[in-house]
């Protein structure tokens, strides 16, 4: 790990709350803030002055660890904030009591790539594969698109039969509204 002395310093700078709490409060992504705490990456400098700004701690101190903790005066108590950060770590071991973990907050909205290879080994038809692929997706397939990426079919190389599916999705994505 690059940088094991910031890592502590950013800890104590957050009072040791969670990476998601942290992430909430400096309005960046979890995966992010998980590369500081546990790859010790340094932030970037608009990042740096974020935590100055969010926390009141000297950037000389976060950065180096010379000097007081806070720049000038202690930052004054801000109440709200800190009953927020509580609750959010509250909420945070609770959901991770009762749940599996997640390994990347990023990749909660987003669906794994449809498998097309295994659609097509599967159901040895095109308009098939395609349906599955746009059902998956959330979306309707058209029923009156043409089959002329599919002519042959029967004498395609499975290589062929996938990159002909690829084409025929690609072809219908950019004509259709997503």
């Amino acid at each position: 790990m690059d940088n094991p002395d910031f890592v502590l310093r950013l800890i104590r700078t957050f009072d040791g709350a969670t990476m998601a709490v942290v992430a909430r409060r400096l309005g960046i992504p979890h995966a992010t803030v998980r590369n500081y705490y546990k790859e010790g990456r340094l932030p970037a400098p608009d990042v740096l002055i974020k935590i100055a700004n969010v926390t009141g701690v000297s950037l000389n101190w976060l950065l180096l660890g010379r000097g007081e903790m806070f720049a000038g005066e202690l930052p004054p108590l801000d109440l709200g904030r800190l009953l927020e950060a509580k609750i959010g770590e509250i909420v945070d071991r609770r959901l991770a009591a009762i749940s599996i973990p997640v390994d990347e907050l990023g990749a909660i909205d987003t669906l794994p790539e449809f498998d097309v290879e295994s659609a097509v080994r599967r159901y040895h038809d095109p308009q098939t594969v395609l349906n599955e692929w746009f059902t998956y997706e959330g979306r309707n397939i058209p029923h009156d698109y043409g089959v002329v990426f599919f002519r042959g079919w029967g004498s395609f190389t499975e290589e062929e039969k996938i990159a002909a599916i690829r084409d025929a999705k690609r072809v219908l994505d950019r004509s259709l509204d997503r």
